[in-house]
C-alpha cells in the first residue's frame, strides 16, 4: 500500500488488485474494464479507491475546482489528481492476459487455471464464466457468490489417467466443464482464497477483452453492438441459434464446441449478414 494525505486525512492506495478492499472491487472493476475510458471513469476510480461517497466527492471536487477556487489552486488540484492517477495506472496500463499462476490448492487438490488465449476452452464454459464475471461486477447478487462461481467454472482439478494419449483429448488438462459440479465446488472457496479469486477474475477479464478484439462481433470495449439486457444475453442467444441450425450439433454439442471455432463461424456469419444488408441497400437505391 502507498500512503497519501489529502486535506490532512490519510489514505492507502493499493499497488495491485489483491490489495483492493473487497467491497470496492466490483465498482473499480466496472470502471476499469467495462466503462468507456473518460474523465468520469477516472474520477470514479479515484473516488472509489479513496472511499468517498458520490455526494462527498462532489463537495470535494467543488472545493478544488468550484467558482471560489483560484486558477492557481485549480492547476495545483489538477496536478494532484493526475499524480494520484499515475500511482493507480497499473489498473489499466495493460490487461492481464498471462496466467498469474498455474494452479492453487483447495482441500488438498490442485485447481488448474485455463490456458492463455482460451486455447482449449468450450463455448459453454466461456459463456457461463462471462455471465458470472459481469454479474459479480454489477453485483446482481450482493457479495462474492458470482465470483466464487466464476473461479469454480474456470479452475478445475486435473484430468485423471493417461489423458494425453487419449485420441479424444481436447488439449485441456482440466476436467471437462460441468456447471452443476462448478456450483458445488464454489462452496469450497466461499470464505477463503480471496487473492487467487481476484487474480482469476482480472486474468479472465483481460483475456476475454483480448479474445473479443480478434473478432468482428463486438465494439472496441468488448461489448455487443446492441447492449445486453442481462449479462451474456447475446452469447446465450447464439447458443440457441447455432443448436437450432445444428452447426455444431445440438445444444450440448454447441456448448462443448471450442470457442475459437464457434467465434470464427459467428464472425463469418456476421460478415455475410452485413454484406446481404449492404446488397439490399444498393438494390433499393438503384
Amino acid at each position: 500500500m502507498i500512503k497519501i494525505s489529502i486535506n490532512g486525512q490519510e489514505f492507502d492506495l493499493p499497488e495491485n488488485w489483491t490489495e483492493v478492499d473487497k467491497k470496492k472491487l466490483p465498482e473499480l472493476l466496472r470502471n476499469v474494464f467495462v466503462a468507456s475510458e473518460s474523465r468520469i471513469a477516472y474520477h470514479n476510480i479515484l473516488r472509489v479507491v479513496l472511499g468517498f461517497e458520490q455526494k462527498k466527492w462532489n463537495r470535494l471536487m467543488n472545493q478544488f475546482f468550484g467558482r471560489s477556487s483560484t486558477a492557481r489552486n485549480m492547476d495545483a488540484s489538477s496536478t494532484a489528481l493526475a499524480d494520484l492517477l499515475r500511482v493507480l495506472s497499473w489498473m489499466w496500463k495493460s490487461d492481464l492476459t498471462i496466467a498469474p499462476f498455474e494452479s492453487f490448492e483447495v482441500d488438498g487438490k490442485d485447481w488448474l487455471l485455463f490456458n492463455d488465449g482460451f486455447r482449449s476452452m468450450s463455448f459453454g464454459e466461456l459463456t457461463d464464466a462471462y455471465i458470472h464475471a459481469q454479474a459479480f461486477i454489477k453485483q446482481l447478487i450482493e457479495g462474492e457468490e458470482r465470483l466464487n462461481m466464476l473461479v469454480a467454472t474456470l479452475c478445475r482439478p486435473k484430468r485423471a489417467g493417461d489423458f494425453k494419449n487419449d485420441p479424444s483429448w481436447n488439449g485441456d488438462d482440466r476436467e471437462d466443464y460441468n456447471e452443476h459440479i462448478a456450483q458445488l465446488r464454489s462452496k469450497q472457496i466461499e470464505y477463503a482464497y480471496f487473492e487467487q479469486k481476484v487474480l482469476v477474475l482480472v486474468y479472465f477479464l483481460g483475456s476475454v477483452k483480448n479474445f473479443f478484439s480478434y473478432f468482428d462481433l463486438f465494439e472496441n470495449d468488448g461489448t455487443p453492438p446492441v447492449p445486453d439486457e442481462f449479462p451474456g444475453q447475446s452469447m446465450i442467444k447464439n447458443q440457441h441459434l447455432l443448436s437450432e441450425k445444428s452447426i455444431f450439433g445440438n445444444m450440448s454439442h454447441t456448448k462443448k464446441a471450442n470457442v475459437h471455432e464457434v467465434f470464427q463461424f459467428l464472425e463469418e456469419h456476421h460478415k455475410d449478414v452485413k454484406a446481404e444488408i449492404e446488397r439490399h441497400k444498393q438494390a433499393n437505391q438503384n
